[in-house]
């Protein structure tokens, strides 16, 4: 398996899983928090997205982010600044964070991944070193963006996963994983 291929296959896994525990979540699960100064599902689906957005449009195609080139901003109702990842929120900025709805959020998500995957399709691993510098300011090249934002991504997909289980009072004892089975399939 290619570099670009493993990339490809865990995203693709990720994808699958967020949509998984998205899925069947009404409004009020998707904007509650556990604690004043948690994150809440629509949250961290949203940064997730704003991240990818940033990373991939900003850092490594040196163009506009989605965010607000293609208006996804204005559809969310938010502001459009470009620097706002969603990081170091105060309690009070995730307190006044309206959730947008989930279809909002997963088009936004879906049309960052669509922009993912055509950079990863056009960048080759063994070509010109591609010059970008991480968002603290070090050299980054695209193998070391792709394992952060592999890392991030399962990391919040964790998160999402543990609010979901919080707010539901259930656990998902059958899931083991996008590339299990379903059960009894």
């Amino acid at each position: 398996m290619s570099v670009k291929e493993f990339i490809h296959q865990a995203l693709d896994l990720n994808r699958k899983d967020l949509l998984r525990q998205l899925e069947g979540l009404s409004a009020e699960e998707l904007a509650w928090q556990p604690a004043p100064s948690s994150n809440s599902i629509a949250f961290i689906a949203w940064h997730m997205a704003r991240v990818e957005d940033g990373w991939v449009q900003r850092v490594f195609q040196r163009q506009p982010h989605l965010w607000i080139s293609d208006g996804w901003a204005k559809r969310l109702g938010m502001p459009e600044e470009m620097r706002d990842l969603g990081w170091g929120y105060s309690k009070e900025q995730l307190a006044s964070f309206d959730a947008p709805s989930l279809d909002l959020i997963l088009g936004y998500s879906e049309a960052v991944r669509r922009a993912t995957l055509d950079f990863l399709e056009r960048w080759d691993p063994d070509g010109e070193p591609v010059e970008a510098r991480a968002p603290w300011g070090q050299p980054i090249s695209p193998q070391d963006f792709f394992a952060q934002i592999v890392w991030e991504l399962n990391q919040h997909g964790g998160q999402i996963a543990y609010v979901r289980g919080l707010k539901r009072a259930e656990i998902d004892a059958e899931y083991t994983g996008p590339l299990a089975p379903s059960p009894g399939g």
